[in-house]
C-alpha cells in the first residue's frame, strides 16, 4: 500500500533533497543561435516608429520595398542570470548610432548576437551580416548583463524591415 502524505507534509517536503543543485546546472553552450531585438528598439510600421515590445499579430510593418507586411506572430525570450552565466554568447551586441553612416542606425541598436543586420547603404541590395560578426568595427561591443529579454516577430513571408534605420530580415 502506498503511504499518502497530508497536504501539510507535502508543503514542507524538500522536493529537491535527492537532486543537489550541482545536478541542475545547465551545460555550458558555446554559441547562441537565436535572433532578436532588445527592449525599445523602434520598428517602422504603417503608423510610425514603434517599440518592438509593442508589436502584435496583424500589425503592418513597412518593408524595404515600401510595401507593408503583417506581423504573423511575436515571441519574447527572457534570459535570466543563470542562463547568461552558462551561455555568455547570448549577451547582446550594441551597434552604436551612426556606425554605418549618418542615421544608420538612428539610435544605438541592441540585438542578439545572431540577429542579421544590413551593413549596406543601398536598401535595394542589402548586405546582411550577423551582429556578432560586427564586433571588430569601432564602437560595436558586447554588453554584459544579468538578465534581458529578446523580442522576435515573424511575418507570413520573408521581408526586410527597418529597425532604428537599419534593415533586418525576418523569417516567415
Amino acid at each position: 500500500m502506498i503511504a499518502m502524505q497530508s497536504h501539510a507534509e507535502y508543503l514542507t517536503t524538500d522536493l529537491t533533497r535527492d537532486f543537489p543543485r550541482t545536478r541542475w546546472a545547465r551545460e555550458r553552450t558555446t554559441q547562441w543561435t537565436l535572433p532578436g531585438l532588445c527592449w525599445n528598439m523602434r520598428v517602422s510600421t504603417s503608423f510610425g516608429e514603434m517599440p518592438v515590445q509593442g508589436l502584435r499579430a496583424n500589425d503592418p510593418l513597412r518593408s524595404a520595398t515600401g510595401s507593408y507586411v503583417r506581423v504573423a506572430a511575436t515571441d519574447k525570450l527572457h534570459l535570466d542570470e543563470d542562463f547568461l552565466t552558462s551561455c555568455p554568447d547570448a549577451a547582446p551586441i550594441v551597434i552604436p548610432a551612426g556606425c554605418f553612416g549618418p542615421g544608420r542606425p538612428r539610435n544605438d541598436l541592441v540585438v542578439s548576437p545572431h540577429q542579421m543586420v544590413s551593413t549596406s547603404p543601398n536598401p535595394a541590395a542589402p548586405e546582411f551580416r550577423r551582429a556578432r560578426d560586427l564586433l571588430g568595427r569601432p564602437g560595436v561591443l558586447r554588453r554584459p548583463t544579468y538578465e534581458l529579454t529578446y523580442y522576435l516577430f515573424h511575418c507570413g513571408a520573408p521581408a526586410a524591415i527597418s529597425v532604428e534605420g537599419l534593415l533586418i530580415p525576418t523569417a516567415p
